[in-house]
This record gives structure tokens, sequence and C-alpha cells, in this order.
């Protein structure tokens, strides 16, 4: 179950783009707030077992879009790794440009602390363990329309896909392990998607390439299915991992 929670937030992001094309109007986030509860299944030898559930909420508060993510392992399996995490970002919603974002994680009985700014087209971002007094900070140039990993899931969502090809590469920049990373999506193609508990939906599939050195195998793509509307809710995500393979689902 290691890294189970990153796979969630980074799949669920990783298959739409915001390309060189800054995100202006939102269109998925309603006036009275989202709140979407996912479960994430790791495939161990034969069987399939629930190992991790992510909670993301979206609201408005004043001039900004606040969004919010909670997941953890489940209690079963903490005897074997225990990861709970909570990330935190903001929007400006008039803009739709990201202003800040923040994680707090335990993982293994060790804590990491992620904060970056976005500021004139500049980008500050602190790392630190259990002791602020470990912060380390810096501050680099990032290129236009680029996103942290949170604020990217909510921009992404906004992208009108109708105005791509099936198999169209659409590049996007989203500031990742330390750096700012090129994750290229695109359309697959339309199917239809019935989750585990028991709804369907009408999808668009989409894939892109693995983060390289992360947990990912990456020689396979990361596949989404999101729902087929404007909104561009994730349903299903699919990837293989250095370990076996990871599927997401849709819960609530």
């Amino acid at each position: 179950m290691r890294k189970l929670i990153s796979i969630l937030a980074i799949s669920l992001l990783s298959v739409l783009s915001a390309g060189a094309q800054c995100i202006t109007e939102n269109k998925v986030v309603p006036p009275e707030g989202e709140t979407l509860k996912y479960s994430a299944y790791f495939n161990w030898s034969a069987i399939w077992v629930k190992g991790g559930e992510a909670v993301f909420k979206a609201e408005q508060i004043g001039n900004y879009f606040h969004y919010n993510v909670n997941a953890y392992t489940m209690p079963k399996w903490r005897w074997i790794y225990d990861l709970n995490t909570s990330i935190e970002a903001y929007m400006n919603r008039h803009t739709m440009q990201p202003v800040s974002y923040a994680s707090n994680t335990y993982e293994d009985k060790k804590t990491h602390h992620e904060k970056i700014t976005f500021l004139n087209g500049k980008l500050k971002y602190s790392v630190w363990g259990d002791s602020i007094s470990s912060m380390k900070t810096t501050e680099v140039d990032h290129p236009e329309c680029s996103y942290d990993l949170l604020n990217e899931v909510y921009a992404s969502r906004n992208l009108d896909l109708s105005q791509y090809q099936v198999g169209e590469k659409i590049p996007f920049n989203v500031f990742f392990t330390s750096k700012m990373t090129t994750i290229y999506g695109q359309i697959e193609g339309y199917e239809t998607i019935k989750t585990r508990a028991g709804k369907t939906y009408d999808c668009i599939k989409c894939k892109a390439n693995s983060i390289p050195n992360t947990i990912f195998d990456a020689k396979e793509p990361v596949y989404v299915w999101v729902t087929n509307d404007e909104r561009h809710v994730p349903v299903y995500v699919q990837c293989k991992i250095k370990l076996g393979y990871i599927k997401v689902y849709l819960e609530d």
C-alpha cells in the first residue's frame, strides 16, 4: 500500500491538461461546493484489497476556491504501512490561477510538510520534516499556466475536451517532486463505466505518461475515465506501479 494516496491524487490529475491555454472560467465547482469520495484497491497476488480512501472537497470562500483532500490507509492495513495525508490549496476564482498549496503527510512514522505560493510569475517552495528549523526554501520562475498538484486537479477538469481529437497529445506543467514536470495526456475514446457502488456513467477514457522516478511503472501509462459532461468528474483510475496494479473508484 506504499504511496497509495499519492498515486490516487496524481492519477486523478494526470490525464487532463490546461496546456498552454489558461483556464479562466469555472464549470466544475457549484456554488454550494462539491465532495467526492474515492476508494483505492491494490492488487495483492491474485486478489484485490481496499488499501485506502480519499475525500476531495471544494468550496467557495470569498474571492477564492478552497480545495482540500484527506486521504489515509485503511485501519486494517496500518500494521503493514501507515499513511495519512492532508492537502489544501487556494485558487483565485476570478482568474482561475493558483494561489497556494500545502500538504502535511505522516508516513511510516515520519512527517513531511510542503508549502507552495505563487506570486507574479514566481513560485516559492518550502519543505521540512518534524521541525520547522529543518525548512528548506527555494524560489523559481514558473511557466504561464502551471499549477501545483491539487490546483491542477480542478483547473484541468474545466478544460474543454471537445476541442481535442482522439489520440492528440495535450502537454501541461505541474510542480511535483520539487520540480516542474511536463505530462502529456490524451483522449482514448468513450466508454460506459459501472463503479463498485453500482452506478453507471458515460465517460471519456483518457491516458497519460507515467511520471519518471516515482512509484509508477514508467513503461505503463495511467488511465482515467471522467464523466462526459462539463464537470469531468473522475470516476475510475487504473495504473501499474512497480509492485503491482492500482484501481481507484468513485464511491460517492
